[in-house]
């Protein structure tokens, strides 16, 4: 494969982690013209803000520990280049797939998406940052409601880097709320945007998966899981953005903690989190990936890598739809 084979436009759902971009994923999946794919994070993880490329050791390197990659049978093709075998990586899963279109999700550092395919179109999934920073937590990414925020707000201030360099017939702006409360009139919209007709296939995910249909209760949960105190720091972090994205504030006092509240909450979301990963790995496997930060033995770091990736796998959802086509540990690579 040489860059005359590349993807002109291929599509990107981005946003924030936990704000519905899965979901969607798995509708566009469900679509006969369309193949969702999962967490492609990993073909920008890497590239440099300046669009300059990894070595391509390093890279495979990295690719032999990927959670999300090492849970596929995309192939890696050794007589490559960089550009070409990450582009190669959307067209496996097209031609796997047998559907001419692919909607790839990557939830950080996508403006660096644009070094790879300068006329990729997007699809940006916005849900309320409330509702995102209870699930953060929810998943126990985060320990307090302060910093289950970053992600949203990485997500969103790249978001603003990126919109301006596109002209408007190559982004989407689509709300959760609009997904799940009208998700039929939404999907429409979006398989215009993508030029394919609507299906009601869209839906078909359900039966397959482990994610349910859209459920209206899953909108504006944060009223009801969220404290007084959490809504006050939500607020005073990001009170402007959220307007800015088209929220309500909820009329309280915004609380911006400095000085010693601050420090707090950062020993507080530190604490919480060592407990979460405990709880999740057990104590001697937290303790071993400490450890193999430390220890310059590779063949270690790759082994405790290795073994949180399975657990972080079992204990995933099943967000994939044909179980004998992906989440197989398998990488192909072929030298030239």
């Amino acid at each position: 494969m040489d860059n005359r084979t590349m993807l002109d436009s291929p599509i990107f759902l981005v946003g924030a982690e936990r704000s519905g971009s899965t979901l969607l994923r798995l509708m566009l999946d469900s679509h006969p013209e369309i193949t969702g794919c999962e967490g492609y994070e990993f073909v920008v993880d890497l590239l440099g803000d300046d669009g300059s490329y990894p070595e391509l050791p390093r890279y495979w390197d990295y690719l032999s520990t990927h959670q999300i990659f090492g849970s596929t049978k995309l192939e890696i093709d050794r007589s490559l280049d960089y550009q070409s075998l990450v582009n190669s990586f959307i067209q496996q899963r097209m031609d796997l797939s047998g559907k001419p279109q692919a909607a790839a999700m990557v939830h950080f550092h996508f403006g660096r998406i644009l070094h790879l395919w300068p006329n990729a179109r997007f699809i940006h999934m916005v849900r309320d940052p409330r509702d995102v920073t209870a699930s953060v937590l929810q998943m126990g990414w985060e320990g307090n409601v302060w910093f289950g925020l970053n992600k949203w707000v990485d997500a969103e201030t790249e978001w603003d880097r990126v919109q301006p360099l596109l002209g408007s017939n190559r982004y989407l702006e689509v709300l959760y709320a609009d997904l799940i409360g009208d998700h039929v009139g939404t999907l429409q919209r979006i398989c215009e945007f993508l030029e394919v007709e609507y299906t009601g296939q869209m839906l078909d995910y359900a039966s397959d998966t482990g994610y349910d249909v859209p459920d209206p209760t899953k909108v504006n949960k944060w009223n009801k899981t969220l404290s007084s105190r959490e809504i006050r720091l939500v607020e005073g972090r990001v009170g402007e953005l959220l307007v800015a994205r088209g929220f309500e504030l909820s009329g309280l006092e915004p609380l911006q903690p400095t000085g010693v509240a601050m420090r707090l909450l950062k020993v507080d979301n530190h604490l919480k989190m060592w407990k979460n990963r405990i709880d999740k790995f057990g104590i001697r496997l937290f303790v071993e990936r400490a450890v193999a930060r430390l220890v310059p033995i590779e063949s270690y770091r790759r082994s405790v890598k290795l073994r949180f990736n399975a657990i972080e796998r079992s204990t995933r959802k099943q967000s994939w739809r044909d179980t004998g086509q992906e989440f197989s540990v398998r990488t192909v690579q072929k030298d030239q």
